[in-house]
């Protein structure tokens, strides 16, 4: 199977670069209810899966290649009893204006989504994630799967990953056509006016039984969380300021990467996570929090970074053969586990959107001047949340670099040598001292979980010690 796309890496045929505290006050949220219901879809499927004939980028698929960004990360659906299907999604969707909110023309529509769930109803939590899939590469990618997957897999959530965009629809089309050359959402000239009602229509599916097959049999979705990022973040952000108010088919937004302008929240909970790459300068930092409003800043965190770009990048290897890694100026890929305050950000969610008890806020970055970071001696920055791979810091992680076009989406992560480390870590255990003070202190502000805390310490403690 071959794709027309633009892939991760450089080289290869048809490809090109990467493109890659308190509470305010506690107000309850208003469970999602359509007030305008869209015209239903019709689920069909699931579709066979061989050993030749998978969904694209499916973790169930064959072997992945060696990558050299570092080990793959591999997910094991069968060790966690889920199980992958995949459905096709047909309608009518309205056109939808994300400038006005207006609707115009309509027109037919097939896609596709990709189901992740517990094979067993009765060990699913009821809450599911709808992620938009990113199109940025030229091809869907599960940016915040490839992020959270340990997080849905542990708790029992549904992850929905649904192909909206023109974009991701045709890449498809190419690479299977017997799979997938059925899937049309509309030509270059809709600019993807229809998929704002294409993922209205798929939250609805998957929230009550459609016309057609059950994509969830069994399972009662009580919490739909709408996710992306970058790119699929901005959409969500432009539907959640204009088709949200009108079908109210979301529970809760999780805006991951993107900086456009939301509209003051209005009893559906939003959360907008931003790595230290995202955030380009002191304004768009002072976002208030509001009451239903809660916005993080990771420090040291790139846009994209180690633990996702280890989970996507080989399945890409694997699908798009043929390609190369982008050529960057420093080491690329921060370091900085971005997933873990994004996974305590889930939680906050469920729970925001379940009982109306807010998340806690964060401290934002720090800045010299309205464009300038403030960086401590040995280049991190300071502010923002500090996770102990930040904290007890063991290289510069940054959220910047240059080279290729899209380097500066990588970040960098430069180690220490071992004059540095023996000054910051005279010994083992003012290293490990530093990092349990990290931990606890990010547990204790609801910025990591318990589980993600306890792989980081695990990780910690395999830190070579040989610079003592």
């Amino acid at each position: 199977m071959q794709a027309r796309t633009r892939a991760l890496w450089r080289g290869g045929a048809g490809t090109t670069s990467m493109v890659l505290a308190a509470g305010l006050l506690t107000a309850t949220p208003a469970h999602a209810h359509p007030t305008d219901t869209p015209t239903p879809a019709t689920v069909s499927g699931p579709l066979a899966t061989t050993a030749d004939n998978y969904p694209f980028m499916s973790p169930a698929g064959p072997d992945v290649p060696p990558i050299d960004a570092g080990p793959s990360i591999e997910v094991d659906l069968d060790a966690h009893d889920y199980v992958e299907e995949e459905f096709l999604l047909e309608g009518t969707a309205n056109h939808d204006n994300s400038d006005t909110g207006e609707t115009g023309n309509s027109s037919p529509y097939t896609t596709r989504m990709v189901v992740r769930r517990p094979a067993d109803p009765d060990d699913a939590s009821g809450s599911t994630f709808l992620e938009w899939n990113n199109v940025s590469f030229g091809q869907d990618i599960e940016i915040n799967w490839s992020l959270s997957h340990d997080y849905f897999l542990r708790n029992g959530h549904v992850w929905v990953g649904l192909s909206a965009q023109r974009v991701g629809v045709e890449a498809l089309s190419q690479w299977n056509p017997d799979r997938y050359g059925d899937l049309d959402v509309g030509g270059p000239e809709l600019a993807d006016a229809p998929a704002f009602d294409i993922y209205t229509q798929a939250a609805q599916a998957l929230r009550e039984p459609p016309q057609g097959t059950d994509p969830l049999p069994g399972i009662d979705t009580h919490t739909l969380v709408a996710t992306g990022h970058s790119q699929s973040a901005r959409y969500l952000a432009e539907y959640h300021n204009t088709v949200h108010p009108r079908h109210e088919a979301i529970d809760a937004f999780m805006i991951h990467g993107a900086n456009t302008a939301l509209d003051t929240p209005e009893g559906t909970p939003v959360m907008r996570l931003m790595a230290e790459g995202d955030v380009r300068s002191r304004a768009s930092s002072a976002e208030p929090d509001t009451e239903y409003f809660r916005r993080w800043e990771v420090a040291g965190s790139s846009h994209v970074g180690y633990t996702e770009y280890r989970t996507f990048a080989p399945l890409i290897a694997r699908d798009v053969p043929g390609t190369q890694p982008d050529q960057c100026d420093r080491p690329p890929l921060s370091r900085i586990p971005f997933h873990y305050p994004l996974n305590a950000a889930y939680d906050h969610l469920l729970d925001w959107a379940a009982t109306g008890t807010a998340p806690p806020q964060a401290p934002r970055l720090d800045w010299d001047s309205a464009l300038t970071p403030s960086r401590d001696a040995h280049g991190n920055q300071l502010g923002g949340i500090r996770l102990q791979e930040h904290e007890a810091a063991t290289a510069r992680n940054d959220g910047n670099n240059s080279g290729d076009p899209f380097c500066f989406l990588q970040g960098a992560h430069i180690p220490f040598d071992d004059d540095t480390l023996t000054e910051f870590y005279p010994n083992r255990g003012q290293y490990r001292s530093a990092v349990n003070q990290a931990l606890n202190t990010s547990k204790r502000d609801g910025y990591v979980l318990n589980a993600d805390a306890r792989e980081s310490r695990a990780n910690a403690w395999e830190v070579r010690y040989d610079w003592w």
